[in-house]
């Protein structure tokens, strides 16, 4: 009976149901209820409504997550519709993205979108070819795109392919990705999730229907051949028959390859090496096509910089190639390691030169300076622009910055110049004055934020937030209202600033924060 009810929607939505009219979207399964993002939904709807012919393509079985924005979205777009698609996309908020390290494919790209109510990133996995096979390289382009798409049904209110055209494309992809030792490795560490999907394919399919759909389209790849496929991605244990199986196939469909067999191999070693590299500095690959930029999180002290610009690396890190910093707290560079170690016996020692005393009113008016504080300031604003050195190139190298904290031009400011004309005009020492004119020269020029993130929050929110921290000394609200006004002259000029109210509950601070992101990237 199920596949009766499958045959029915595969000849209901032939060649020619591929109009330009408006289409109406509705799910396949009466009563179901299927959790989604309206940016996901508005997403298929603009793509029904405007005519462009496409599929989900793959991994069917875990649609419903793909709907609720937990997956990606492996779409198939017919080549020429591509115009028609770059719009909808734009339209609806989407970013084109690609690989920072140069390992995409050819006629397969990412965008991002964001779903407003949530404020989670949509990620479109678009195909105007078939390029798969092995993860790494896909090194295989299967030539039979327009053929799929003639080949649909709907699935809780998406467009996907025929369960016989699915189980095909998965049978052939799980067989070559057993053709390296590290394909091998990687499809089958979660090997369950092979067998389940194949499950779920054969539970939809008429295996005979799928044979003949698979000799039609692939020649080479017979009825006796696809069954023993079948027989082996079902067996979990039959790894050597898979790999064996997975040679013939390879063998089998190698007009169909886009590299030669030495060229595959550097790619994928050049792969490997790049998805390492991802690992171990724990960033994405993908860059915006507009290109990287710096968004800067300032205000007055517990108003959840640290809190919110944590939150923004991880979730657009989940993505996007981003680097998170702290601006307020560079590290150390080879001039100042030194020094550095010894910051912390010079704190017990001279309490009085503590960066929190000269903050005070009174040693703010007197402008008089010793020469360990000079010192101090003046490498820490070597490290500083040094940070911010590395943040520019990466940002123009694609990557999207998070900046904890970020120097102002205005001085006397928190993470700013310290000595203004007065401090200068004061001081008795030549050495000191050199030094104050050098910490001032370190701050010029500094790189310019692109987005500078103001937050904001009532003091009495943020002595009562300080309060609850985990510190020496207990809580100190005298402190937080004297670093209040410092924290507050945020000036940064050709800079878009962006304020935020932190007062309200974190989820949709998050989400406010989330959409001024998303606004300008």
């Amino acid at each position: 009976m199920r596949q009766e009810t499958v045959s029915a929607k595969v000849e209901s939505l032939d060649a020619s149901h591929w109009g330009r009219e408006a289409v109406s979207v509705k799910s396949d399964e009466a009563g179901s209820e299927i959790s989604s993002k309206a940016a996901v939904r508005r997403l298929f709807n603009s793509l029904e409504q405007k005519g462009i012919r496409h599929c989900h393509w793959k991994s069917n079985i875990r649609l419903e997550e793909t709907l609720a924005a937990a997956e990606d979205i492996d779409l198939l777009i017919d080549q020429r519709d591509a115009r028609l698609f770059h719009a909808v996309l734009l339209e609806h908020g989407f970013k084109l993205t690609q690989s920072r390290s140069g390992i995409g494919h050819p006629g397969v790209f990412h965008a991002l979108g964001l779903d407003q109510a949530s404020a989670d990133v949509v990620h479109v996995h678009a195909y105007f070819q078939i390029v798969s096979g092995d993860s790494l390289v896909k090194n295989y382009r299967l030539p039979i795109e327009r053929l799929l798409l003639e080949q649909t049904r709907y699935l809780h209110g998406v467009r996907v392919p025929t369960p016989e055209a699915e189980l095909v494309l998965f049978v052939l992809r799980v067989a070559l990705k057993h053709t390296s030792p590290i394909e091998i490795l990687m499809a089958n560490r979660h090997y369950r999730t092979v067998s389940k999907e194949l499950d779920w394919l054969r539970e939809a399919a008429n295996t005979e229907r799928a044979e003949a759909l698979c000799a039609a389209w692939f020649p080479s790849i017979d009825p006796p051949l696809f069954r023993q496929l079948l027989d082996a991605i079902e067996a979990e244990h039959a790894l050597f028959r898979r790999v064996v199986l997975g040679w013939r196939v390879a063998r089998r469909l190698r007009e169909l390859r886009r590299l030669s067999m030495m060229r595959g191999a550097i790619s994928r070693l050049w792969r490997v090496l790049s998805l390492l590299v991802k690992r171990l500095r724990r960033r994405g690959d993908l860059v915006p096509q507009t290109g990287g930029m710096i968004i800067a999180l300032v205000g007055p002290k517990a108003t959840g910089k640290s809190t919110i610009a944590h939150a923004l690396s991880t979730r657009l890190g989940e993505h996007l190639n981003v680097l998170p910093i702290h601006a307020g707290k560079p590290p150390a560079t080879v001039l100042t390691l030194l020094p550095r170690l010894l910051v912390p016996a010079a704190r017990h020692l001279f309490s009085k030169e503590r960066a929190g005393e000269y903050q005070k009113p009174e040693r703010r008016r007197e402008k008089q300076y010793s020469l360990l504080y000079v010192l101090r300031m003046t490498l820490l604003a070597y490290d500083r622009r040094k940070l911010l050195s590395r943040a520019l190139r990466a940002a123009s190298s694609g990557s999207v910055v998070i900046a904890d904290r970020y120097p102002s031009e205005s001085v006397g400011a928190i993470d700013s110049c310290c000595f203004d004309e007065v401090a200068l005009a004061n001081c008795n020492s030549a050495l000191k004055r050199w030094l104050m004119n050098r910490e001032g020269a370190l701050y010029k020029g500094l790189p310019k934020p692109d987005l500078l993130l103001c937050l904001e929050a009532p003091i009495e929110t943020t002595i009562e937030r300080d309060a609850r921290r985990v510190k020496q000394g207990g809580p100190d609200a005298a402190a937080v209202r004297r670093r209040w006004e410092l924290e507050s002259r945020t000036e940064a000029s050709q800079t878009t600033a962006i304020k935020i109210d932190t007062s309200r509950p974190l989820d949709e601070t998050l989400r406010t924060t989330m959409r001024a992101v998303w606004s300008v990237l």
